[in-house]
């Protein structure tokens, strides 16, 4: 047993007798660091409330994100809690710490800092799908197409080290849309595709309550530095009642077998499983945003200043932008969503929106209780029961 310890751990997929896969201790401890990762961009998009500002927060919010998908659908293909494996995990753990104390001055000067860290991480996830390539045969095709497209994205995100801004973040971007684009073209164009059994449905309910946390973080973080006015803790009341609201919206139509449906249901379940999966991107954004939004909206009636059009923007938009997200990936899941639903929620992510020029005059309490109101009336229009009873 000692002498197995030490063996270097041969990557293997899931095997299908498997009724239920869940995440792994690793994998929970590994989601942690995120934690702090996601607390960062809260905190880079709430101390500076300018168009820039809000623009740098979502083109850093992709990347942070996009590193967690690569490592969380590492562990999703290939079992990596034994072995020398564990250990890469917690290296790469303390490499996402660092990366996320850059955060906060990447586009304040420190966007090389940033580069920097996140190029070692991108290396670390190239090497493991060598590995994987060496010890699983059955996935050499696939992750052939990933070794390739990670390493050229990795060259640019070397290069970008040393280019000035705003150079520097273009490459960003070109790296990031091959890196993200190689999923979804090397499943629809190789021969065999590796069906493990999958868990990503439930690694990706559990980055929503981190998200979640953080947005519960952000409104009482607002309440807490007022003298507890009655507008301000009503306001805070409703930014919580909006985050539950978002949080039984999502999972109460939350599939937990459409990446194991799409792996086993030829290519249009896979093209459909890649909307599924990038458009939590926009829900997890949404969720961030919405937090700080309520934030904004519980420091202005405090301060009794008024509420900004970049404020409203990061509350109103990041409603809408939720409201997107989670349209779009329950739509593309096998269960998929009524027309009557999809109506619904676009009509609301309209009315969102519109509060955006329209709400100049609106109290921020008004704004809040009218989305938190408006989302429990669409999660009790859109057929959820808000009790089991």
């Amino acid at each position: 047993m000692a002498n197995q310890r030490f063996h270097p751990l041969q990557l293997h997929f899931g095997q299908e007798r498997e009724s239920t896969r869940h995440a792994t201790w690793l994998e929970l401890f590994f989601d942690l660091v995120f934690v702090f990762a996601i607390a960062q961009l809260a905190h880079l998009l709430h101390s500076d409330l300018s168009w820039a500002g809000i623009a740098g927060f979502v083109g850093l919010f992709i990347p942070v994100w996009w590193l967690w998908i690569d490592f969380s659908y590492y562990a999703d293909q290939f079992n990596i809690d034994r072995g020398p494996y564990r250990l890469v995990m917690l290296g790469v753990m303390f490499g996402i710490v660092v990366m996320a104390l850059t955060i906060h001055n990447a586009l304040h000067g420190g966007s090389a800092e940033f580069a920097a860290s996140y190029t070692a991480l991108r290396l670390i996830i190239i090497l493991l799908y060598i590995q994987a390539w060496r010890f699983v045969p059955q996935s050499r095709e696939l992750t052939a197409r990933y070794i390739i497209s990670f390493s050229v994205a990795f060259l640019l995100w070397l290069l970008s080290i040393g280019v000035p801004e705003p150079a520097r973040f273009w490459l960003w971007a070109v790296a990031l849309l091959i890196e993200i684009s190689n999923g979804p073209i090397t499943y629809l164009t190789i021969r065999n595709v590796p069906t493990q059994k999958s868990h990503m449905d439930e690694r990706f309910g559990l980055f929503v309550i981190i998200v979640l946390g953080e947005a519960i973080i952000a409104v009482a973080t607002g309440v807490s530095q007022t003298d507890w006015q009655w507008r301000s803790v009503l306001t805070g009341m409703g930014g919580f009642l909006t985050a539950v609201s978002l949080w039984w919206m999502y999972f109460e139509r939350a599939d937990e077998s459409a990446i194991d449906q799409a792996l086993r249901g030829g290519k249009r379940a896979l093209l459909r499983s890649y909307i599924y999966g990038y458009s939590h991107v926009l829900a997890f954004m949404g969720i961030v945003a919405t937090g700080v939004g309520i934030q904004f909206a519980i420091e202005a009636i405090a301060d009794d200043h008024g509420f900004t059009t970049e404020a409203r923007t990061v509350l109103c938009g990041g409603i809408a932008l939720f409201l997107l997200g989670a349209t779009l990936l329950q739509w593309a899941s096998p269960s998929s969503l009524p027309k009557g639903v999809i109506g619904l929620r676009s009509l609301l992510a309209l009315v969102s929106l519109c509060l955006i020029p329209l709400g100049s005059g609106v109290s921020p309490l008004v704004i809040v209780l009218v989305l938190s109101l408006s989302l429990v009336t669409l999660n009790r229009l859109d057929g959820i029961p808000l009790s089991t009873t």
